[in-house]
């Protein structure tokens, strides 16, 4: 498990031209199926016009509102609205005038963030498709794997939603005494991040602290589960690196000792 803290991560050292800060990429994690990182846009500016010929990205906007920058009628994005975009086409977004917006981008289908390098998407039509949230359907993977109280899961960008090949993005939120027990992904990495609220990362070495803005990246393979804190609604978006499902993830619970 690696802990990212999205608050004051912003060395040099680790920031683009572009404005992104890198949270997970080969260099961070030689083994990571695929990348994260975020992307920081000042109000009234633009993320300028760009495409990835090797990777596909799913950008979901925390803070802030803008527009993404789509042929025709430019697409408003708010929190918890996003974009996904295949590989090769065209990402383009402005910022609203009266604040900054910063966005979460999760990249698969490449583990080596040299192939995020921006090329110019000049004369690039497509600009991939907006993401909308679908509830977790009671004969879902996760669902009848089992191992989670009170939590409750939409999905975002899927195989079976937008097409993803390597990428999985979703929000999670566990009302009070919500928990989801000690699980692995054989396929895929996972990345966690805490929104609001707060609670226990678990591990089988024992938990660990996540407050909101705290990103927990687990490689596959690993076990891991989370429990929110006494009295507390917490609210996440989660996704997997190197699958486009939890299917092709892998799903295995713990199984408890007696």
């Amino acid at each position: 498990m690696i802990r990212r803290t999205l608050e004051g991560w912003n060395e040099p050292s680790r920031r683009r031209s572009d404005g992104t800060r890198w949270l997970i990429n080969r260099e961070l994690a030689p083994e990571a199926l695929g990348m994260l990182g975020v992307q920081e846009v000042s109000r009234g500016s633009r993320l300028p016009a760009h495409l990835l010929s090797g990777a596909e990205s799913v950008t979901f906007m925390l803070s802030g509102k803008g527009h993404w920058l789509a042929d025709g009628q430019p697409w408003p994005l708010t929190p918890g609205e996003g974009v996904f975009n295949p590989p090769g086409t065209r990402r383009a977004f402005e910022a609203a005038g009266d604040q900054d917006s910063l966005l979460l981008v999760a990249y698969g289908g490449t583990a080596d963030p040299r192939d995020a390098v921006p090329q110019p998407a000049d004369g690039v039509l497509a600009c991939g498709c907006r993401i909308s949230r679908m509830a977790d359907a009671g004969t879902s993977p996760l669902r009848e794997a089992g191992g989670f109280i009170d939590m409750g899961v939409h999905w975002l960008a899927t195989t079976q939603s937008v097409g993803t090949r390597a990428v999985v993005v979703a929000t999670s939120t566990f009302t009070p005494g919500g928990s989801h027990q000690l699980h692995r992904h054989p396929h895929a990495d996972e990345f966690f991040l805490v929104l609001q609220g707060g609670g226990e990362h678990l591990t089988k070495e024992g938990p660990v602290r996540l407050e909101p803005g705290d990103l927990a990246y687990i490689p596959a393979g690993e076990w891991h589960g989370f429990r929110t804190d006494p009295g507390v609604t917490t609210r996440t978006v989660y996704g997997y690196l190197g699958a486009g499902s939890l299917a092709r993830a892998g799903y295995e619970l713990l199984e408890e000792e007696t």
